[in-house]
């Protein structure tokens, strides 16, 4: 029995009638052949089923091949943060390049070895993150970067009393290593989830926060504190950690509901608004007649509900492939490894920005009309 060997990039290049030089930047994207040479290497090889060597290639490039992510402490198991890291290994696997996890240690940062680095929903007062950035690695920011990331995290209120500090334009922390920002329109969509509970007859809407500060967050804060101010309405925000998040949401839940008149609630945090559902309906609350509950983050369970519920779709899994796709930008036009020495509290422009489209999901849990004593 005898085994075919695998197609060389000679060979690719000789059925091409190219030089092996030519070959290999044909078929590495590389610039220095013209577009009918690139399609011609292209086909052949595809004709041949030849497949580079991503070693060899890695090797000669002085790269690993290997992109890193890294998420928020204690979000493992939220399917946000895991269909975000689906889409980025999705669109790795199409640029030949393997994900590993960053994990949670002290010595994270000093021990990666990464072409580039895709930080979803950077967090305030989370150490690593500096570290991960005075690497000099490109860097992919999922959702904004908060102004003064080294600082440490403000204490927890119950109740925001002004507009929270985020970044308003596109603008990063640290070295020259942040390449570029993926965002989605969380304003939007909130604004749109309070409308329809003031259309189906509420007057006390409340939101539950991540107790963590991130940007999108804040924005869904900044968001319903402008909503409230617009229209007359008090604004009501408990929070939330990530850390024990079922019993610390099932507190701030009944702390809302303690206070008599709140009868709509937004919960921010993945899988919180389950944690609302169930604290409702020990609270005596009836979902979609008394009380209506939307999530900022959609999940499949939640259009199975019953009765469903008003959920954001932040297409995550599109997401994470943006953010890959910036990251393959920023690899193709990144040089030596940017100065390390540069200071924490130093922005400087971000060079790639996406923006990933949402879309409320309406359901039955906002549609009303509610049926409270005084409405």
């Amino acid at each position: 029995m005898t085994t075919s060997r695998p197609v060389t990039l000679q060979q690719v290049a000789d059925q091409a009638q190219v030089s092996r030089s030519a070959a290999s930047f044909a078929l590495s994207g590389r610039p220095g052949v013209s577009e009918a040479t690139r399609s011609k290497v292209l086909s052949i090889a595809a004709e041949l089923g030849y497949s580079p060597n991503r070693t060899a290639q890695n090797l000669r490039s002085s790269r690993t091949g290997i992109v890193a992510v890294y998420s928020p402490k204690d979000v493992s198991a939220l399917s946000y943060y895991m269909e975000a890291t689906f889409g980025i290994v999705d669109e790795a696997e199409a640029s030949g390049h393997t994900v590993t996890i960053v994990p949670h240690t002290a010595t994270a940062a000093e021990h990666l070895r990464a072409d580039g680095i895709i930080v979803l929903d950077p967090t305030l007062g989370d150490p690593i993150v500096p570290r991960l950035l005075e690497l000099g690695l490109p860097v992919i920011s999922g959702e904004q970067m908060p102004q003064k990331l080294s600082s440490p995290m403000p204490p927890a209120t119950t109740k925001v009393a002004g507009t929270p500090e985020m970044v308003s334009t596109p603008a990063v922390v640290g070295t020259s290593a942040v390449a570029g920002t993926v965002t989605s329109d969380h304003i939007a969509s909130t604004r749109e989830v309070l409308d329809a509970f003031a259309a189906a007859g509420a007057r006390a809407p409340a939101i539950i926060a991540p107790e963590e500060r991130m940007s999108w967050s804040m924005a869904v804060e900044d968001a319903y504190q402008q909503w409230c101010a617009e229209n007359e309405v008090e604004a009501r925000v408990e929070t939330a950690s990530l850390e024990g998040m079922a019993e610390a949401t099932r507190q701030a839940t009944k702390r809302l509901l303690d206070s008599g008149d709140v009868d709509a609630i937004l919960a921010l945090t993945d899988g919180s608004v389950l944690t609302v559902l169930t604290s409702a309906a020990n609270h005596g609350r009836r979902l979609g007649a008394d009380l209506l509950v939307a999530a900022a983050v959609d999940s499949p369970v939640l259009g199975y509900m019953d009765p469903p519920v008003t959920a954001v779709d932040l297409r995550p899994r599109e997401f994470g492939r943006a953010c890959m796709n910036l990251l393959s930008k920023a690899l193709e036009t990144s040089g030596p490894p940017a100065d390390s020495s540069h200071s924490l509290d130093s922005p400087r422009e971000v060079q790639l920005a996406e923006v990933v489209d949402t879309k409320v999901i309406h359901r039955a849990s906002t549609a009303g009309p509610l049926h409270l004593k005084g409405h």
